[in-house]
């Protein structure tokens, strides 16, 4: 090869980095247009109060995106293509958490919509991981010449999965994390516990020994009475989110349960131990702190501070 030939070969290569630079360029911010226009459309649809009357297939549910992001996997641009696939998603859990309940305002009715609405984000979050992993594991030629067996195929899936980018996978599983607070949170809020009469556990008897007054005695039985029917509320949708959320995040990989008892568990003012009681005992694993608050002796000592003289 000729020094005029390298030269040409050296300038063609930077032609095509260059065009491969602004062709991901555009693919990233028309993804983002894209995705900030539904965005905008979902508060449009939320804000209208005559849209909940007519049911429609939401434009998020739409893989719309999958050639644009499969060119950035090609082009290198892993990161980008996390970002754009993670918020695409987050419209369609956002909606999933806004979906309207098909019961009523009772107990039971609870219940159900917090089967519902547990079965609906979890099953859209373990579609959604699922959709990342065939996103950036490129299949192999194996598999698309002949069927492998079943140890052939999960030996071949966990070489695949090894070969993931470790900043593409780090900012799906922190996407994950966020998404699964929010879930907390509207569980916890007006959705399901914040509709249920939950309180801390009364005082001993002596600690709130005072003046008798009459009538009391009643009130006490009844505030006692509905904080009990609230807690075993509380317990059956708990449980139910626990359910679902074993369900379908355990099979693809994501046992993300333990996460979400933790993010629940600030939602339930101080009743977690009555709740984890009446938790099925195969959440036990996962509730165990619930019914142990933690104590002095549990508390670690600071090593900063100096040891005080006697």
């Amino acid at each position: 090869m000729t020094r005029k030939q390298y030269q040409q070969l050296q300038a063609l290569r930077k032609s095509l980095e260059e065009l491969a630079e602004m062709t991901s360029n555009r693919l990233v911010e028309a993804l983002r247009r894209k995705n900030e226009a539904l965005k905008q459309a979902f508060k449009r649809e939320r804000a209208d109060p005559m849209a909940q009357m007519a049911p429609a297939v939401s434009p998020c549910s739409l893989r719309d995106d999958t050639i644009p992001l499969k060119l950035l996997v090609k082009l290198g641009k892993t990161q980008e293509a996390a970002m754009a696939y993670s918020a695409r998603r987050s419209l369609l859990l956002l909606e999933s958490l806004h979906e309207r309940p098909i019961s009523g305002t009772g107990s039971v009715d609870l219940v159900i919509y917090a089967a519902q609405l547990s079965q609906a984000f979890f099953s859209c979050l373990a579609s959604s991981v699922e959709g990342f992993l065939d996103l950036f594991i490129a299949p192999s030629l194996n598999n698309s010449k002949e069927e492998q067996s079943g140890d052939e195929s999960s030996i071949q899936s966990l070489i695949n999965i090894r070969s993931l980018p470790p900043g593409a996978l780090a900012s799906v599983v922190l996407w994950c994390d966020a998404e699964l607070a929010k879930f907390g949170a509207a569980f916890g809020g007006t959705r399901i516990l914040g509709n249920l009469a939950l309180s801390p556990p009364p005082r001993d008897a002596e600690a709130r020994r005072g003046p008798r007054v009459l009538g009391q005695g009643n009130d006490e039985v009844d505030i006692n009475r509905d904080r009990t029917a609230a807690i075993e509320v509380a317990a059956q949708c708990v449980g139910q989110a626990f359910q679902y959320a074993s369900e379908n995040l355990d099979t693809v990989g994501l046992p993300l349960t333990p996460r979400l008892a933790e993010c629940i568990r600030a939602r339930l003012k101080g009743c977690e131990k009555e709740v984890a009681a009446m938790l099925d005992e195969q959440w036990h694993y996962i509730t165990v702190d619930w019914e142990h608050p933690p104590t002095d002796d549990d508390i670690p000592i600071d090593e900063r501070g100096s040891i005080p003289m006697l």
